[in-house]
């Protein structure tokens, strides 16, 4: 997982002023403290699962609502935060994924002769 994959939603809802400040998108879209993202970049760190997983929960509600809207550009953001969605859904896909890889790779399987 990659600090860019939250760094993406951040600059688009900014951009949609769904959000006015780093500190409000760490409180209210991921759930962790105002300095998050900061701490990420400082110690060259991954968002966790929980923050990302968050996000795409209050991505995936809000594109539901955006996308009942009659208003054409509210059915646009619903497509940009459904794909924005999908993007912190794949991004703990792939760490899990290769959290067992690994963990599969440095252990012989009991099951498998």
């Amino acid at each position: 997982m990659t600090i860019r994959v939250l760094e993406a939603v951040r600059d688009e809802l900014k951009t949609c002023h769904a959000i006015g400040s780093e500190r409000e998108f760490c409180e209210q879209w991921l759930g962790k403290s105002e300095c998050y993202i900061r701490t990420l970049r400082f110690n060259d760190l991954h968002p966790s699962a929980d923050a990302l997983m968050t996000c795409a929960s209050k991505l995936g509600w809000y594109a539901g609502e955006l996308q009942q809207s009659s208003e054409l550009h509210h059915k646009h953001w619903a497509g940009v935060f459904g794909r924005l969605r999908e993007d912190c859904v794949t991004a703990v896909e792939q760490s899990a994924h290769t959290k067992w890889r690994n963990a599969t790779a440095s252990s012989k399987n009991p099951c498998v002769d």
